[in-house]
């Protein structure tokens, strides 16, 4: 690890100190990505809604008053009726248990979204430190062309190189000073969509404290057979679980609409005077659902229990679907940068023999140049194959809801 670095020119640095703030950790960020990213704060509004909306469904009807009073100068008539339907067929229990089941649901498709979100973190979160390193890497590429410009300067006054040498050495600092201007754009990016789903500004400055697991030179367990993440998806994704749970709730929801065509009894106690006389008597109704629509409301809750089905057999596909991209574009990751840290390793080698050559005379600056281009070209190409890797691990730990861990 510690020659793969000094190849990259890699070292950990520290942010200047204008961007000084609270160092964040990967667990901190993901913590504050769970507490305070806007999309998640949302969904747990809408979930306080239908947790309330679950206490009003299992709630019993209200009873009734009703009062007769003789008009002024009348013979004295007076009569109160108190009545409480008694829903035997349409009961509030399952109401109830259907309402609080399309909470439980909406609770999973809030674990799913914060799963979601959380491996987004984590994938800004390593992009982020592999910026930094590529800022780095430029950096010192920079320092390195102003110091060969220096010294092929000298060798200008002694005659050992020519015009043609200082104007390549100036074209190939000007080529490092835009290319440490896109690698100090990129960690903005980088940060800024971490900030964004920690519920930040995007411009808000960000000191990353530790590597979160990060290394230069990762040594990655071997990649499980497919049918090993696909099992782990089907158990563990809350998306599935959320899906039963409206299954269930919609299952009530047609018991529910059945119950609605009967009619419901209802219990009352009257107290009355009539000319002086007082009386009580009890009272037994039935409300008639007359206007009640029919067998829509069983036919309606009937297709909507279908189309939910319908959306587990989609849903299911979908995350065999993304469980299998995962795989497939990890095995390609992990073969990618296996080939690219073996290249960078052989071209170190080759970039000193060429600087030696130059310096010795067997060969023309042009010849350096081109083999540093590949060195430096390889070299961005394994830390693009860092992060994807990186990107790649977290995608299958998303797709299996089990963190990164292949």
């Amino acid at each position: 690890m510690n020659k793969l670095a000094a190849i990259l020119f890699c070292a950990v640095t520290a942010l200047p100190a204008a961007e000084a703030a609270a160092e964040l950790t990967l667990p901190g960020a993901l913590a504050e990505t769970r507490a305070a990213n806007p999309a998640l704060a949302l969904a747990r509004s809408r979930l306080a809604v239908l947790e309330a909306g679950a206490g009003i469904a299992a709630a019993y009807p209200n009873p009734s008053l009703e009062a007769v009073l003789a008009a002024p100068g009348e013979a004295g008539f007076t009569e109160f009726k108190l009545v409480q339907p008694v829903p035997l067929t349409r009961s509030s229990r399952a109401a109830g248990a259907a309402a609080r089941a399309a909470a439980e649901a909406a609770r999973k498709e809030l674990e799913a979204l914060e799963n979601t979100l959380t491996s987004s973190a984590r994938k800004a979160w390593y992009a982020l430190l592999i910026a930094k390193e590529r800022r780095a890497f430029e950096e010192n590429h920079l320092k390195s062309s102003m110091d060969i410009q220096v010294k092929i300067g000298q060798r200008l006054e002694t005659g050992e190189a020519g015009n043609s040498d200082l104007a390549r050495a100036k074209v190939e600092a000007a080529r490092g000073r835009l290319h440490l201007r896109e690698a100090e754009a990129a960690v903005s990016a980088a940060a800024g969509e971490l900030n964004a789903l920690m519920g930040r500004r995007p411009d808000e400055p960000l000191l990353l404290a530790g590597n979160g697991g990060l290394s230069l030179a990762p040594v990655p367990p071997a990649l499980g057979p497919l049918e090993k993440y696909t099992a782990l998806a089907l158990e563990r994704r809350p998306e599935l679980r959320a899906l039963a749970l409206n299954g269930a709730a919609a299952d009530l929801e047609t018991a529910l609409q059945r119950n609605r065509r009967l009619p419901v009894p209802e219990l009352g106690f009257i107290r009355g005077r009539d000319g002086g006389a007082g009386y009580t008597r009890l009272f037994l109704g039935l409300e008639l659902p007359l206007w009640y629509g029919g067998g829509r409301g069983v036919d309606r809750a009937l297709a909507n229990r279908a189309a939910l089905g319908l959306e587990a057999k989609l849903l299911e596909q979908q995350v065999r679907g993304e469980v299998y991209d995962a795989w497939l574009q990890l095995d390609l990751a992990l073969a990618r940068l296996a080939a690219a840290r073996e290249t960078v390793f052989l071209l170190n080698d080759l970039r000193r023999s060429a600087a030696q050559d130059y310096l010795s005379g067997k060969t023309g600056l042009a010849a350096f140049y081109e083999t540093n281009r590949v060195f430096l070209e390889e070299n961005i190409s394994y830390l693009d194959a860092l992060k994807e890797y990186y990107e790649k691990t977290a995608q299958l730990g998303a797709a299996t809801n089990g963190g990164e861990a292949i």
